[in-house]
This record gives structure tokens, C-alpha cells and sequence, in this order.
């Protein structure tokens, strides 16, 4: 968690404290904090002879010293998870530090220590629903961390409209669970839209608007209560700029999707015009239009 939603950076993007400030803190924790074989010995898992011969078979090798000790049958996993986690109970918080310092006040600190962890709560939350969507399977655990950050939760009622066609477009929206219905307004009877298509888990929409800045096409309608997870395009173009190779992954799902989409009204398509003239004409036709 240190590492996904650092309380640090959290004061620093608030503009809370300076970079230098948290430089000077992150020293200080690691200055006071023990070390591995400190508190290895202190809970007498291992005495300094033992520590020694750690360290002089660690030195043939590149592995770290809790490995060695592990490899070498000096420790248990059981006894290392023991370890780290006295070691982290020693570590001092960095906003206690920075009190000391004088650099912000208890009260602040207080206030924004409640706020960092409602913010971490919702982190975890999104972070969880991001890896059950199959757009996001093939990336990271640090690049779902990052869109974690710019993804935002929609809980939708049933009939509850979410986009309305000839709209500004500056997001686009994976579906977590429920099912939405695609519509078209009708030039002949605004009362009236015409049905597309209807998507359910897993499926995306909107997404054309990661590549240029347009209109919406169409209407989007919850048929039942459902769950999204809505990306403004800037902070999903930075997203992507970013992480590279993530940007792989997910850009060959968005191409794949499109093509099995363009493919499904190619079919329909040609299945209506099939009514209406001969197969022979219907599908030089279609190969026209696709």
C-alpha cells in the first residue's frame, strides 16, 4: 500500500508540503527504521554467528539477505513474514514526521490523515473492479494502480440515461455489470427511438472518444440497475502515454471490439437487405460499404 497510494505524495499533490520536505522525511523514516537483520535478531530468530554466515553465503549470490537465510534453511517464510511485518511496525508514519518537523500542523494532519484514507478505501475498491474487467486483464498491477486513480464509479438506476446522442463526447465508459440499451433519436417522432443494440458486462462505449473529440452517435439507457466505470479522455490519454506497453494491451482490445462490432452490422446488415433484393446483388453490396 506504501508504494500504491503513498500518504506523501497525497500531501505533495495538495500542495501541503514541498518535494524537499518529503525528501527529508522519507530519510529520516529510513535512518530510523530497523533494519531486517535488527529485528531478525531482537525477536532471536537469528543471533550474529547465524547473521554472518548469511551474509558470507549472500555474497556469492545476487539474492537478498531474507532469501539467503530462507534458501539456507536459517529462516521459515512463517518467521520472515513475522520479521517484515515487526519491521513495519517500527517504521515511523511520515506525517508523524512531518509534525515533528514542523511542517504542518497536528491538526491538518489529523484532518488530512481521515481524508487519505477514504481515499485509499475507494482506491482499493476500484482497483479490486478494475481487474475483473477484461479490457484491463493483460496490464500490470502498477498500471491498474495508475487507473485506479482516473477511473470513476457509476452506480445507474434502471432507465437512467447516461449519454445522449449529439452530446460533447470527453469520456468513455466500461460496463461492470447490468445492460444498457443503444438508441438513436427518431427525425420522425422525437417521442420514439430507434434500438440498436443492447451491451452488458465487460463491453465498452464511447470509446471512439479516446481518439478524437466529437459528437456523441447515439442515446445510452440503463435497461436494468447497473454498474460502470466512467475515463475522461485527457487523464486516459496521459494514462496511456505513460504505460506504453499497457497501451498495447489495451488498444488491441479496442481495435478487436470494433472489428467484431463492424463484422456483427456487417452481418445484420446484409440480413436486411437480403429482404428486399437478391443474394446475388446483396453481397457485392455489402462488401461496397464495409
Amino acid at each position: 500500500m506504501e508504494n500504491r497510494l503513498f500518504f506523501g505524495n497525497y500531501l505533495l499533490k495538495k500542495n501541503l508540503i514541498r518535494e524537499e520536505d518529503i525528501l527529508y522525511a522519507l530519510k529520516y523514516q529510513s535512518e530510523k527504521t530497523p533494519s531486517f537483520i535488527e529485528v531478525a535478531v531482537k525477536m532471536d530468530y537469528l543471533d550474529m554467528k547465524m547473521v554472518y554466515e548469511i551474509l558470507t553465503l549472500q555474497a556469492n549470490t545476487d539474492l537478498a539477505f531474507e532469501e539467503t537465510a530462507l534458501e539456507k534453511g536459517y529462516l521459515t517464510s512463517a518467521k520472515i513474514d513475522e520479521i517484515l511485518a515487526e519491521k513495519e511496525k517500527s517504521r515511523l508514519h511520515i506525517g508523524d514526521i512531518l509534525v515533528k518537523m514542523g511542517i504542518i500542523s497536528e491538526d491538518v494532519m489529523e484532518s488530512e490523515l481521515k481524508a487519505f484514507h477514504h481515499t485509499t478505501e475507494r482506491f482499493m475498491e476500484l482497483s479490486e473492479i478494475l481487474r475483473g474487467v477484461k479490457m484491463f486483464h493483460s496490464i500490470s498491477d502498477r498500471a491498474l494502480e495508475a487507473l485506479a486513480y482516473i477511473a470513476d464509479k457509476i452506480v445507474c438506476k434502471q432507465n437512467e440515461r447516461i449519454v445522449y446522442e449529439s452530446e460533447k463526447a470527453e469520456c468513455f465508459y466500461c460496463v461492470v455489470s447490468g445492460s444498457l440499451r443503444i438508441t438513436k433519436n427518431n427525425p420522425n417522432d422525437w417521442d420514439k427511438e430507434i434500438f440498436i443494440y443492447t451491451i452488458t458486462n465487460n463491453d465498452i462505449f464511447g470509446i471512439s472518444s479516446i481518439f478524437e473529440e466529437e459528437k456523441r452517435s447515439a442515446n445510452v439507457t440503463a435497461d436494468q440497475e447497473s454498474v460502470l466505470l466512467r475515463f475522461d479522455r485527457e487523464k486516459f490519454l496521459a494514462f496511456l502515454s505513460d504505460h506504453p506497453k499497457s497501451s498495447y494491451h489495451i488498444l488491441l482490445f479496442i481495435i478487436q471490439r470494433l472489428v467484431y462490432k463492424l463484422h456483427q452490422s456487417h452481418k445484420e446488415l446484409a440480413n436486411e437487405r437480403k429482404h428486399t433484393i437478391s443474394p446475388v446483388v446483396a453481397e457485392p453490396s455489402m462488401d461496397d460499404v464495409v
